[in-house]
């Protein structure tokens, strides 16, 4: 059953966004229909986005950030001591300047606990 995410936000956080994925991704697959499926999701979704952003891969990051982020939505502010808001809110700002011209200079974010 999906309940530990903590392995995966330290991935996260160092900027290991696969190794992030596959760690939400083992957590999420056991109990896909459970109630964290979309929190687990997200998730995966979000780290997918940062790979791609690394890659400059724009459609990549742009579909997978707004996924992720739809995802997570419904578990704001915070879940399983995940500051999601903080996430979320990072991704939105992301999306917009991925609107622009040329390749916007982000700084990827850091998933804080509560």
């Amino acid at each position: 059953m999906a309940d530990d995410p903590s392995i995966g936000v330290g991935l996260f956080n160092r900027g290991l966004y696969w190794e992030a994925h596959e760690a939400w991704e083992h957590e999420w697959v056991p109990d896909r229909q459970g109630r964290d499926a979309g929190f687990y999701k997200g998730l995966i979704q979000v780290a997918a986005g940062c790979l791609h952003y690394g890659r400059h891969n724009r459609r990549g990051a742009i579909n997978k950030w707004r996924s992720g982020a739809g995802y997570l939505r419904p578990y704001l502010p915070v879940h399983r001591r995940l500051r999601l808001d903080a996430l979320v809110g990072s991704v939105d700002a992301y999306l917009a300047a991925m609107d622009g011209g040329g390749w916007p200079d982000l700084e990827m974010p850091r998933i804080a606990y509560e």
